[in-house]
């Protein structure tokens, strides 16, 4: 999901459980903990009326006991329970409201471990029903707020499929699932997996049927329905084999979004190449608003925000989950940045396929280096046990910075076969940190521990400040750490270039402790030292006490895309300056109107950051403009109340 990083959380998550049996106490761990069931398949009924948000039909899960039980648990929040059957037979229902909790009890005989059952649950989901902190599971907005036409759709992560329909609502449970959607005439239904036909029936209705058959977790499940137009391009994943790329969007965006595909398909040849063959029979995307986020990855249907239907660096993060977060999918909530930390930096490994390594070094400094986000001192593993926002930039770009850390200290080959093995071992299942490490630890052949203990799960990022010496044909250079004594000491390699005006040599140290003194051969007199000058690690140079720093001269002009990106209210901005320049910075709004100046007059070379308040507009989209003597560069932001 594109979110923390670019768009503002417009739903609170708050998890608690309806039930059919015991309710899941913990959103982390899901039902599944309490649950003696796992489903295998879902075949979801339901019918919209696409005039009020009215959701009813049945849900029906073919699952296998893993224990005996006379009471089966099933995630159900905020829906009303008509009937439930268990292989036929009618079962009652118990509803425990300190749990929001439908519990489900056996007539008579339980059922053994090992039993395969089938749950019928016929359920409506009323409009208009109150629901805990916004969280509604299916979303439905009519043509008068401004819309093309009325829309309906799902948006269930992390564990918001419960209020839409009944399940086991944990990642870490993935079943097959076919859906039928019966909608009036004239509306266009967009789900998961293979398109299986249309049927029409009485009352002028339509049923759409889609079927998936690979794996997918409940949060990945997706519903999108409005008077769509379809855009479709095929991709050729190998000889004789073509997968459907596919828009589902408003008329009035079709054609752009139709120019887009082409770019779409050079995004999945690229990651194809990178991460291995598409792994779905499909990739759609439609596009919707209002939507709180910038994209969210549901299986082989992504949901935009209308406004980034063709965003690049959306576009192609989304894309990536399809490896990471839908094929691959994170065991529990606490190894989320498994989903989003590959799928950030995927975007990294676009622009590298694009511009070779001076486009990555550019994208991770430009768009992934937010020190001055609290998030950032801690790690990417369980950012809701540290504090964090579940989807707070820790898991987004601080952990797209440890994969990056990660291939620098194990080596592109290595790297990318672990993604390989990782692919091979996990596809189609869930999984935890430790089978990542696992995976990296079998592929290079020794313990990762201190990695993942220093970068996944410990805090911050190092803090390094070098001085050298050089004398007969030896380099002495000490190093120190000076991050805050309660992160780690971190033992990550280091490049390190030495150089004179005619000769350089490059080689490597790993700092130990604190304090590392280095010493090597060296037979010419340096005049600089550089740690780390391919920027391989997460990390801060500063100069060393008594010394003072002097300030990195950019390369060349630029202006970064606003973080966050959609924004609600404040958003940063930061541009490079090579020189000294005249700037001027300001905001546009669609009509070529200046609604806000940022900075103007006279400014020194180098990194500059500013804050921008639009808590004064009004929801839209906005133009942010930066010139620089002759040189200009524009941006487009997005502001979401």
């Amino acid at each position: 999901m594109t979110c923390s990083r670019n768009v503002p959380l417009l739903m609170l998550c708050l998890f608690t459980s309806i039930a059919i049996g015991q309710a899941g106490k913990n959103h982390l761990a899901g039902p599944t903990a309490a649950t003696p069931i796992d489903v295998l398949h879902y075949k979801i009924d339901i019918a919209l009326d696409m005039t009020s948000g009215l959701l009813e039909g049945r849900v029906t899960m073919t699952a296998r006991m893993t224990a005996a039980a006379n009471a089966i648990p099933v995630n159900a929040v905020m829906l009303e329970i008509d009937h439930v059957t268990v292989d036929g037979e009618t079962w009652s229902i118990t509803t425990d409201s300190s749990e929001e909790s439908v519990v489900v009890l056996a007539p008579g005989a339980g059922r053994a471990a090992g039993d395969t059952v089938v749950i019928a649950v016929d359920y409506r989901r009323l409009p208009g029903f109150p629901r805990p902190g916004g969280r509604w599971g299916y979303y439905f907005f009519t043509d008068s707020i401004g819309v093309p036409a009325n829309l309906g759709y799902t948006m269930s992560e992390p564990s918001d499929a419960r209020f839409w329909m009944p399940c086991v609502d944990a990642p870490a449970d993935k079943a097959t699932a076919e859906l039928h959607v019966t909608v009036p005439a004239g509306y266009v239904v967009a789900s998961n997996g293979r398109f299986a036909g249309a049927t029409s029936g009485a009352g002028g209705l339509v049923t759409w049927h889609w079927t998936e058959s690979h794996p997918i977790a409940t949060y990945l499940l997706a519903v999108t329905v409005s008077k769509f137009a379809v855009s479709t391009l095929p991709f050729v994943r190998a000889v004789q084999d073509t997968v459907p790329l596919q828009y589902y969007v408003w008329p009035p965006d079709s054609a752009a979004c139709a120019a887009y595909l082409p770019t779409v398909d050079s995004m999945m040849t690229a990651l194809s190449g990178l991460f291995g063959p598409y792994p779905f029979d499909k990739y759609g995307m439609t596009g919707v608003v209002p939507f709180g986020y910038g994209g969210m990855e549901h299986q082989t249907i992504t949901t935009l925000n209308r406004y980034v239907e063709t965003d690049e660096k959306v576009v192609v993060h989304e894309l990536a989950h399809q490896w990471w977060g839908d094929l691959v999918t994170c065991g529990t909530w606490k190894d989320v940045w498994l989903n989003e930390s590959f799928a950030t930096y995927a975007e990294a490994l676009w622009r590298e396929t694009q511009g070779g390594r001076p486009a990555l070094r550019r994208y991770m400094h430009d768009e992934l280096e937010h020190f001055y986000f609290g998030s950032w001192q801690g790690g990417p593993y369980d950012p809701e046990g540290q504090g964090f926002n579940l989807f707070d930039d820790v898991v987004y770009s601080k952990g797209a910075w440890v994969l990056h850390t990660l291939r620098g200290v194990i080596g592109d080959s290595l790297f990318f076969r672990s993604l390989a093995r990782y692919r091979s071992v996990y596809g189609g299942r869930s999984a935890v940190t430790d089978d990542f490490r696992s995976v990296v630890d079998s592929v290079t052949g020794r313990s990762m521990e201190n990695f993942f203990d220093e970068w996944v799960y410990g805090k911050g990022w190092p803090v390094y400040a070098s001085t050298f010496v050089w004398a007969s044909d030896t380099l002495t250079v000490r190093v120190t750490q000076e991050q805050a004594a309660d992160w780690p000491t971190f033992t990550v390699p280091l490049h390190v270039r030495a150089a004179s005006a005619s000769r350089d040599t490059l080689f490597t140290i790993t700092p130990g402790g604190r304090i590392a003194v280095v010493r090597v051969p060296l037979s010419f007199v340096p005049s600089s030292v550089v740690l780390d000058p391919d920027s391989l690690v997460l990390k801060q140079i500063v100069a060393p006490a008594g010394i003072a720093a002097e300030p990195a001269r950019p390369e060349t002009f630029s202006l970064a895309q606003n973080y966050p990106n959609p924004f609600n209210g404040t958003t940063h901005i930061s541009y490079s300056l090579p020189e000294d320049a005249s700037v001027d910075l300001a905001v546009f709004n669609v009509l070529g109107s200046c609604v806000a100046r940022l900075a103007g007059g006279r400014e020194y070379a180098g990194e500059h950051t500013v804050r921008f308040d639009a808590s004064h507009l009004a929801s839209g989209v906005y133009y942010l403009r930066l010139r620089a003597g002759a040189q200009s560069d524009v941006r487009r932001m997005m502001l979401i109340r």
